[in-house]
């Protein structure tokens, strides 16, 4: 009988190989797979978050044939933090593919998710599939694009210099990041660590801009292996200079390499996005190649720490005066929120409620 299990340190090796092979077929060859691989392999051996038993696995014939990863952040609701398990990667091994081994791990990790008590779990994947596992459409991908044929440089008025980054720079790319990400939904939340912040492979390069002052203003990082157009990762800035730097380089760059554009991911709040904005660059939202899913995993737990976020919202609706109660059904489960005038208790107990949804996961 088939079983996952969690994979050991001596899996790992062909864990790596099977999961590079895997993404650089389903990649039809624009893809070398090492991007996935090396995901899976600096969460195992550096990721101060990772746990035993986040690399789950099944076993057939002998070898390894399918395998996904969590990682572990905490993401922002609003005001609310939350427990996330991001799922990334999923692979099956080459010429096994639909003969149920995905399926079996992705539910055997769904369980052990709920145990280890994520509030909920996110994933980036084919429209498909996941729903099969109770995940739901929930994030769209929002970018810019730099377009030379309609932006123009903008002009910079004080000194700076643009160099490689350094790990002594992490705090002040920290505070970039969340100053940038403050009300962006499931903004992962970062430490000022180096592993937060360390540049895993030789082809991805990550550039702060230092002002006159000497203070980092700002970061870019680029994929030297990525498709064309779309190998800008991330952008922070910490004011409107290092907006106008950091788009000018970025214009400069898409000239060099003749692109029609520089598709830069970020939500349309990130100060970047509105500054570009008015530099005539586009403003997109797509599902990307695949779609953004998020799956809730405890209810309870997860609206008890939203209380504060919900509570506001509720406030800002016609329905701040209102008392009603709530009954939210999830298969066995059932999460009642009473609300009065305002405030909102999150309770399990099974009481009659004013409304009911029935919401399957």
């Amino acid at each position: 009988m088939l079983q996952a299990r969690s994979a050991e340190e001596a899996d790992h090796d062909e864990i790596l190989t099977m999961t590079q092979e895997a993404f650089r077929k389903a990649a039809g060859g624009r893809s070398t797979g090492e991007f996935e691989s090396n995901i899976v392999e600096a969460t195992v051996t550096a990721d101060p978050n990772f746990r035993k038993g986040d690399l789950r696995i099944v076993e057939a014939e002998g070898k390894i044939v399918s395998m996904m990863l969590i990682i572990r952040r905490q993401a922002r609701i609003g005001k609310a933090i939350v427990n996330n398990a991001i799922v990334s990667p999923v692979a099956t091994r080459v010429g096994h593919e639909k003969k149920g081994y995905c399926s079996l791990v992705m539910r055997n990790a769904i369980n052990y998710m709920k145990q280890q008590e994520f509030d909920i779990t996110t994933l980036w994947g084919h429209p498909w599939l996941y729903t099969h596992y109770g995940y739901s459409p929930a994030m769209v991908s929002p970018s810019v694009a730099i377009k030379p044929e309609r932006c123009h440089t903008t002009e910079v008025k004080d000194t700076f210099t643009i160099q490689s980054y350094e790990e002594t720079q992490a705090k002040a790319v920290t505070g970039i990041y969340h100053q940038n990400t403050v009300n962006q939904v499931l903004a992962v939340i970062r430490n000022p660590e180096p592993f937060e912040w360390k540049v895993h492979s030789p082809n991805v390069k990550f550039h702060t801009v230092i002002d006159k002052k000497g203070r980092v203003i700002g970061y870019f990082v680029i994929s030297q292996t990525a498709p064309s157009g779309r190998n800008l990762l991330e952008i922070g800035v910490a004011n409107t200079e290092a907006c106008k730097i950091i788009f000018n380089k970025l214009l400069d760059y898409a000239k060099e390499k003749k692109l029609t554009e520089l598709i830069c991911p970020m939500s349309p709040q990130h100060p970047f996005a509105k500054f570009a904005y008015w530099q005539n660059a586009e403003l997109r939202t797509t599902s990307a190649s695949g779609a953004g899913f998020g799956r809730i995993l405890n209810m309870t737990t997860l609206f008890d720490k939203m209380k504060k976020e919900l509570e506001s919202r509720l406030n800002r609706s016609e329905f701040c005066n209102k008392t009603l109660s709530l009954a939210v059904k999830t298969g066995k489960d059932t999460t009642t929120f009473l609300i009065n005038d305002g405030e909102i208790t999150v309770s399990t107990e099974r009481e009659k409620a004013d409304y009911t949804l029935e919401a399957p996961l």
